[in-house]
Order: C-alpha cells, then structure tokens, then sequence
C-alpha cells in the first residue's frame, strides 16, 4: 500500500482543487493507498516520520519540491533504515526542479502510471550540518540542491512571496541583483581549501533548482559525490550578462565560474547568511555538506 502525502497547498493552493481527479487516476491504475492531507509547515516530516514508525515502506508525496524535502527527512528521522523505502512523486508546484533530473513525469496521469509502472533508481542523499550566529546547530537532509550566497538570498525572497510561479525565481534574479554584493567566505572541498570572495555558490545532487534553471550541469544523482558550483564575485553586470547559461547548460563554460566534485563541502561566511535546501529557506553562520551515497529509492518513468 502506498502512503500519500497530500500537500492541499501546493501550486499555490491548487492542489486542493484536484483531489478528486487524484483519486480516481489511482482507482484507474489499481493502486492500493491511503492518503493524508498536510495542514501546516512541517506536517509532512511528521506524518512521514509516523508512517515509517507503523511499517509503511511506499511513501508518495503530491506536492512541490519543499513537501519532497520534509517527507525525505521524516523518513531520516525515524528509525528505519532509509534504504528499506520506496518514495514516488506527483509533481504540483512552482519548481519542480528534482524531477528534471531523475525523470519524474510533471503530467499527473504520467505521474501517477510511474507508481504503478515506473523502475526503482537509487540516488545519493544530500546532509547539511550548518552553525546559526548563536551557535545553534542543526541537521538536515536534501535530495536536490543547496543553494548559498545569492542564490540563498533569492530563494529567501521567492519564499517570502505569498504567490509563487515557476518564474518567481527568475523575476526575482534582477531586482535581487541591485542590492546584493559577493561575500568572501572560506571553502574547504575535500583537501581543497581556499577564501574566494564568491557572488553565488551551489552544493548539488542534482542538475536543476530555481524552476528549471541548470546550476549544477555536472551534477550525478548517483555517483557518491557532490557537485560544486561557485560563481566568483566578476561584478553584477556580467552576472546580468550571462545568465542565459543557466538554460543552456554552459554555465561552467565561463572563465569565472568553477566546478568541482567532492564528498565533503565546507564553508563559513563572514556573517549569518540565507541558504536553500530543496527550495526550504534556512540561516547559518557556517554549514558542512557530506554526501550518503545510494541512500535512497526512488520511483522513476521507466525506460
């Protein structure tokens, strides 16, 4: 049986409206479950957390990419190996950024048919220990992107939109742009350790965030490694210039952009500084990243 966490205000409550549309594509394709519906912030690492705890192994999430992040961290928050589950997607949000890269269907028929029909992919798990400026530390984990700097304070101003679309991300890029200045910060990679003053940095597990915008182009969902975008501080006007290469795909094509593999990422800014978990706004003074290879089952379209 499949356990479906039903975000109702997801895609900016228009999630609510097709419930019933939902259920009866899973009467259509056979497919046993039992759905409960999230009322709040945070509802969905509980209620992931408690059907974990009562033997449930198929957990399905209907919502954006933020409701991925807290079923996904329910799950790490129970008791059961992670590895024992299998999690399915339907897409409803204004990103849908993780399923660009392990092909998850954004049609809800196509969806719902990769529950039944789709093949199991396993893919790495993102941890991020971050420091806030009162010393408090905290732990969470993501499947898709961290985003830091001015992609930390972009995604902190979309989150703070009472409507967001797609290309709220995007719209917010420019006007963001006025008022943000790079950061010198001090970035261990491995072995690797250096203070570059950066404009935007991207700790990834997969390839897209921002709504279709590809930041991390070398990112493998599944190679046990963390993939490493840092944009130097080359001034706002050439940053405006080149933000075509974000959907293109040749954004590490630039001589002051930088990419790099590695399994352990640490940074520490000068200040507490926003970043972005999967879309999920947080604040830290200084963060660790590490990478759990394979820690996760995920239904995929199959080939």
């Amino acid at each position: 049986m499949f356990y479906i966490v039903y975000n109702p205000t997801a895609g900016n409550g228009k999630a609510k409206l097709f419930k019933k549309k939902f259920k009866e594509l899973l009467e259509k394709y056979g497919i046993e479950h039992k759905i409960v519906f999230t009322s709040r912030q945070g509802d969905a690492a509980l209620l992931a957390q408690k059907a974990a705890m009562n033997g449930f192994r198929k957990i399905v999430v209907f919502g954006g990419d933020g409701t991925v992040n807290e079923v996904v961290n329910g799950i790490f928050a129970s008791e059961v190996d992670p590895r024992e589950f299998v999690l399915g997607w339907i897409p409803f949000g204004s990103g849908k950024d993780w399923g660009r890269t392990i092909d998850v269907p954004f049609e809800m028929e196509e969806a719902v048919k990769v529950l039944k029909e789709g093949e199991i992919f396993e893919q790495d798990v993102g941890v991020a220990e971050y420091e806030t400026r009162l010393g408090e530390r905290k732990k969470r984990f993501f499947v898709n992107m961290a985003g830091l700097l001015f992609d930390g304070y972009v995604t902190l101003e979309v989150n703070r939109l009472k409507r967001k679309m797609r290309l709220s991300y995007f719209a917010k890029i420019f006007p963001c742009l006025l008022r943000y200045r790079g950061k010198k910060v001090r970035l261990v990679l491995d072995d690797l350790r250096m203070e570059p003053r950066l404009f935007s940095m991207n700790v990834a597990i997969g390839r897209y965030n921002g709504g279709g915008m590809m930041q991390a182009p070398h990112a493998i969902p599944d190679d046990g490694l963390l993939a490493v975008t840092l944009i130097n501080d080359i001034g706002n006007l050439k940053i405006l210039m080149n933000v075509y290469r974000v959907f293109t795909g040749t954004l590490l094509e630039h001589p002051g952009v930088e990419g790099y593999q590695a399994k352990t990422v640490e940074v520490e800014f000068e200040e507490e500084e926003p970043f972005e978990l999967d879309g999920e706004s947080f604040f830290a003074k200084k963060a660790r990243f590490e990478v759990i290879p394979k820690a996760l089952r995920v239904l995929v379209k199959g080939s």
